[in-house]
């Protein structure tokens, strides 16, 4: 029993499969504040040290963009800026799932020292990856429009929808990883797994390639990785184009984020106190 007023967090019991995603949320919100505080620790700490500073979350796609024009504009011949933008855009939608689901595959183990100290929510320390990551992609998102300009693409309106792309993304990604994260506690061969798995996914995902460079006969296959569907919808807010993102293929690729997200939320929930005993 804690001291009056003062409040004593459980997280071992193990709530109903329907009652889960709710009591995670409730959590969420009750420790917004160290969330946050996370997220900007984690923001110090990856550039302290570093003259830029936070500016590489900026520079380092602008660095991205040099590279790819060089490779694809000057070696190959292919002075279409758009394709260029196109891969830049892969490249960081498909950074923030796979940088996310490591993140968060690794998160109980690596905060297993706070975990033992602390009684708050064992989430909270995987969400806070989440954000971050988040945070670094919204920060690269603002290099885009300037790129566009100076490489004479066209810009539409439907790019101030980009960073909405970011909550399938993270969604998916965490769902996935607070599953694996559980695992993680067991064995802890799963980061290698997920690893090796998220590098596949990079060539599987159309990082390099998107719909209008496949044949027409295969998107329908190509639209059931939900990932590829994301960055192809990335793509669509830059261009304005939705000529090749059918209705149906982003429905279903943000369906299959929330239900990846909630089936996380019910694993996590209801595995983390016998997972915190492997730590």
């Amino acid at each position: 029993m804690g001291r009056p007023g003062q409040e004593v967090v459980i997280t071992g019991g193990r709530p109903g499969v329907l009652a889960a995603p709710g009591l995670m949320w409730r959590r969420m919100l009750q420790h917004r504040r160290l969330v946050r505080h996370l997220i900007v620790r984690d923001l110090k700490v990856t550039y302290h040290g570093t003259f830029i500073g936070y500016g590489w979350t900026m520079l380092e796609p602008l660095l991205l963009t040099a590279v790819y024009w060089a490779v694809f504009a000057l070696l190959r011949g292919n002075e279409d800026p758009i394709f260029v933008l196109e891969i830049l855009l892969g490249v960081l939608v498909y950074g923030l799932f796979s940088k996310t689901l490591s993140q968060t595959t690794t998160g109980l183990v690596t905060h297993a020292s706070l975990i033992k100290q602390t009684s708050v929510p064992r989430e909270i320390f995987l969400w806070s990856g989440g954000g971050f990551q988040m945070l670094r992609f919204m920060l690269s998102c603002l290099v885009l429009a300037p790129t566009m300009l100076v490489l004479g693409a066209d810009l539409h309106w439907t790019l101030l929808l980009l960073p909405l792309i970011a909550l399938p993304t993270v969604a998916l990604a965490m769902g996935a990883g607070l599953v694996a994260s559980v695992l993680h506690t067991h064995i802890r061969d799963t980061a290698h797994v997920v690893g090796i798995l998220t590098r596949a996914g990079f060539f599987l995902s159309g990082v390099f390639f998107g719909m209008r460079h496949i044949d027409p006969k295969h998107h329908e296959l190509f639209a059931l990785n939900p990932v590829a569907v994301l960055i192809e919808m990335a793509r669509s807010c830059m261009t304005g184009d939705t000529t090749l993102l059918h209705a149906e293929w982003v429905l279903r690729a943000v369906a299959v984020s929330v239900l990846v997200l909630l089936w996380g939320s019910v694993v996590f929930v209801r595995r983390e106190a016998e997972a915190v005993k492997h730590l």
